[in-house]
């Protein structure tokens, strides 16, 4: 089976001058853990992701005013992704080596497509259990390491 089966389909997406508000406001409305952040909404080249936990982390726990912080200061720089065109197993196993629950979908240009979550593969993929089972202990596992690299506003 392959991603573009289970995947979501044109997901929200936000831009990096939006604000951590806006982006929050957009995973509650689409019951989302993360938003793919693009380049612009008319081009939707994939530029990073902005996941509940970054907004956590690098807004709500620094004491940062979210309607005046930019997604850009707090989103993820380095996106794991795939292709439409890419197995299931693939995408499982990027989650698994990346230890991360979504990977966005792109196209050889590198436009955003879709994403797919752990939960779309579990619900809708037709993968054994086992699998799923190793892929969800896997990115559940406590790295020693700061995780994902920050924009670079962020880093310093």
């Amino acid at each position: 089976m392959k991603v573009k089966h289970v995947m979501t389909k044109d997901p929200l997406c936000c831009v990096p001058s939006d604000t951590a508000q806006h982006a929050a406001s957009l995973m509650r409305d689409a019951g989302a853990g993360a938003i793919p952040v693009v380049e612009s909404q008319e081009r939707r080249k994939l530029v990073g992701i902005v996941t509940d936990r970054d907004l956590c982390m690098a807004v709500v726990a620094d004491g940062r005013e979210p309607d005046a912080t930019a997604v850009a200061e707090c989103m993820t720089i380095k996106v794991v992704s795939c292709t439409a065109s890419d197995s299931i197993q693939k995408a499982t196993e990027l989650m698994r080596e990346n230890q991360i629950r979504r990977v966005a979908v792109v196209d050889p240009e590198g436009c955003l497509q879709g994403i797919v979550a752990l939960a779309d593969v579990v619900e809708r993929g037709e993968v054994k259990p086992a699998e799923s089972d190793a892929t969800l202990k896997k990115v559940s596992e406590p790295s020693a390491a700061p995780s994902k690299p920050r924009a670079a506003s962020q880093a310093a």
